[in-house]
């Protein structure tokens, strides 16, 4: 890093540790993103200077719609009777404040295309990592003579009890978001690199996509063929390969087959979800069940909400009142849309909209709009069956991407400039 000094170094070290313990536990994820907010303010006072000049004025109210998402649910604690759950929650999600502020307040002009994919590449790198260790230490687990479905549960309980990333749905997004960063670095900059190079990509794809395989989320899964539909298009309508493209969907279509006929959970999961729904109706499945109970409870109080630190509470007893099991009163809503509707009503909803959107606006002059625009499409996806922003796991990923697609259109838009 020609002509940058120590803090710029610093910040960009913190970056990169940052990705790379983000796939291993939220906690760690967490304990450097302050370190970050920390080295920021340092970087702050010792340049005495605030602000971000490599950051173009248009790009700004990018990283301002988490802010303003974020005050709006602030304010609905004008209308939160449980004001101690209300600030509990809001300091929850005040996370989503450190890379906004970070690269508002400080300069980013060291950082170039090549930092931003090596970034990319630590991300990648530490998803497969993360599942090599979980393949390895299977491996030794597992008896000899074990068959596949000893083989996939004893993975499965590996990875649920290793005290880090423990809920299926965020992986799949993390691994998926590295496999649409393989597919652009393989297609757009195939000629420029080496054979290994390109191997080693082909090996990452296979291992990020083993890794959702096995994790066994619905939502990742359809979000994966989401992704693949996208690519394909991509290639008949930006490359123009018509016959490749219709071999590889052909080879796709086989190997899911073969996928949903080894692996067991895949048909536990997805079969018989759909044959619960045949037998039972609305409530043969707990996420149409909760998803029926947040609609009727938001329609109670459709303009406001309940307030940050009384909807749970609210949804919560519309679930005892629509259903007696019990057990449907320990979620919340499993809908990004519908959390921010019964916490803050209509503005909370448009500000999340806002924050999730934005990038869409500046997106068009990029030479990396498709890695981008398929990225935010998945988040989106995934916030209809997740409510991602009310874990730590999903506020430190949604902050960091968002920020991360900003650094990348602000150095190709200083290129026009």
């Amino acid at each position: 890093m020609k002509q940058t000094v120590w803090y710029d170094k610093l910040q960009y070290g913190t970056l990169l540790l940052l990705v790379a313990v983000m796939p291993v536990g939220w906690r760690y994820a967490l304990w450097v993103a302050l370190l970050l907010a920390l080295v920021s303010l340092v970087k702050l006072v010792s340049r005495r200077k605030v602000g971000n000049p490599a950051l173009p004025s248009a790009l700004r109210w990018i990283l301002y719609a988490p802010v303003v998402y974020w005050l709006v649910l602030v304010a609905s604690l004008l209308w939160t009777t449980d004001l101690a759950v209300g600030w509990e929650i809001i300091r929850l999600k005040a996370v989503l404040l450190i890379f906004p502020l970070c690269f508002l307040l400080t300069d980013t002009s060291y950082l170039s295309l090549r930092h931003l994919r090596v970034i990319a590449y630590t991300f990648m790198a530490a998803n497969c990592a993360a599942f090599l260790y979980f393949l390895v230490r299977t491996g030794i687990d597992v008896t000899q003579g074990g068959d596949f479905k000893s083989f996939y549960n004893t993975f499965n309980s590996n990875w649920k009890t290793s005290g880090g990333i423990y809920h299926h749905a965020y992986v799949a997004l993390y691994a998926l978001t590295a496999i649409v960063f393989v597919y652009h670095e393989l297609f757009s900059r195939w000629t420029e690199l080496k054979g290994w190079h390109r191997g080693l990509l082909f090996v990452a794809a296979v291992f990020l996509l083993g890794y959702i395989i096995v994790v066994n989320s619905r939502a990742g899964i359809l979000a994966t063929v989401l992704v693949s539909v996208c690519c394909l298009l991509h290639q008949m309508v930006r490359y123009h390969r018509w016959w490749q493209t219709i071999v590889v969907a052909l080879v796709m279509v086989a190997g899911s087959m073969g996928v949903i006929q080894i692996v067991p959970g895949h048909q536990n999961r997805i079969a018989s979800t759909v044959q619960k729904i045949k037998e039972k109706g609305d409530e043969g499945d707990v996420r149409i069940v909760i998803n029926q109970a947040s609609a009727h409870a938001y329609e109670r109080s459709p303009w406001v909400g309940y307030g940050v630190g009384d909807y749970l509470p609210v949804f919560y007893d519309q679930c005892r009142y629509d259903y007696t099991a019990e057990g449907y009163a320990n979620r919340n809503a499993h809908n990004q849309y519908m959390e921010s509707l019964l916490a803050a009503g209509i503005p909370g909803l448009l500000a999340l909209l806002w924050f999730l959107l934005a990038p869409f606006s500046k997106v068009c002059r990029s030479c990396n709009s498709f890695p981008i625009v398929v990225s935010i499409v998945v988040v989106l996806f995934n916030l209809l069956f997740e409510s991602m922003l009310e874990r730590q796991m999903g506020l430190l990923f949604t902050g960091s991407l968002y920020a991360y697609i900003v650094l990348v259109l602000s150095e190709e838009e200083n290129k026009f400039v």
